[in-house]
């Protein structure tokens, strides 16, 4: 037996320990065995969540409105050599939601992750407008999807963490929630009250051992966004908003997976911009004027 080998595991060299620890930890799945219930999986930061919480370990539920998409992401993931199964979802239907909830811990006994993502962006890039010129059946619309929508996922997923005492969920709202963003005013009510929510949803939850946070994207290249994001004069206004490229889906689901994994163990109420150093200085850009192709 060569002498390097044994030298190689003498635990008594120092730092030995560390770098045992290390290559663990680095080999260690962080979501092992968790299941995971992703909505809107089928596109953006919702596909890219759930591939990176099932290629760290967890048995992901692609819950999305579009079967197609959706089925085609759970494929992905499946070829890939993780877990994951599609369920058809409308985060505007509370049987739907129940029913989704209901299958899964039916399935698989549990719910350890909600990440709810579910939107429709091109319906929020074409229709939001100024409140005065905002019609009401937009703003009913916009509420009923984003905002009720999270109350939906929050109560029936909630109430099954409840029960098995454990659970993290995770919120997408929006920096434009913490920011002014002028012409987008139902969305960014809607997801103001997803910020809201989150904390006091976590105030409440946290004596049954389950955790709220949100994370709060700024402009995220998702396939939806692309088709304007790709404009020229669009492409201009990006470079004056942001410190930093504007961020892919990928370079969100990492926070998403920190968030569902026994890391954020301390951490609930959270509220978390991943904008690209969007809110670290001003500007004073027109962003649905450039998006309707009126600048």
């Amino acid at each position: 037996m060569k002498r390097a080998s044994a030298i190689a595991l003498d635990y008594r060299t120092p730092g030995a320990w560390l770098r045992v620890l290390y290559h663990a930890l680095s080999m260690a799945k962080r979501v092992q065995g968790k299941v995971a219930l992703v909505t809107g999986a089928g596109s953006g930061m919702g596909r890219a969540g759930a591939t990176l919480l099932a290629a760290e370990g967890a048995l992901v539920v692609v819950a999305d409105i579009n079967e197609e998409k959706g089925r085609r992401i759970c494929q992905s993931i499946n070829d890939a050599g993780n877990q994951a199964v599609f369920a058809a979802l409308d985060v505007r239907s509370s049987e739907g939601v129940q029913r989704v909830v209901d299958e899964t811990v039916s399935r698989f006994g549990r719910v350890d992750v909600l990440y709810h993502n579910a939107v429709d962006v091109r319906f929020v890039n074409e229709e939001d407008r100024r409140l005065t010129e905002l019609p009401e059946e937009t703003w009913d619309r916009m509420i009923d999807l984003v905002l009720n929508g999270t109350f939906r996922c929050c109560k029936y997923v909630g109430r099954q963490m409840v029960a098995q005492k454990s659970g993290s969920i995770i919120l997408t709202a929006t920096v434009d929630a913490l920011i002014g963003c002028a012409g987008m005013d139902a969305y960014t009510a809607a997801k103001g009250g997803v910020v809201s929510v989150t904390r006091s949803f976590a105030a409440g939850m946290a004596k049954d051992g389950v955790r709220v946070n949100a994370i709060c994207p700024g402009f995220v290249t998702t396939e939806p966004q692309m088709e304007w994001i790709s404009r020229p004069e669009a492409k201009a206004m990006m470079a004056q908003l942001h410190l930093l490229p504007v961020a892919t889906p990928e370079q969100i689901a990492p926070f998403v997976v920190y968030l569902a994994s026994e890391e954020s163990s301390a951490v609930t109420g959270g509220i978390f911009p991943i904008d690209s150093g969007y809110m670290a200085f001003k500007a004073n850009v027109d962003l649905m004027g450039v998006a309707s192709g009126q600048q």
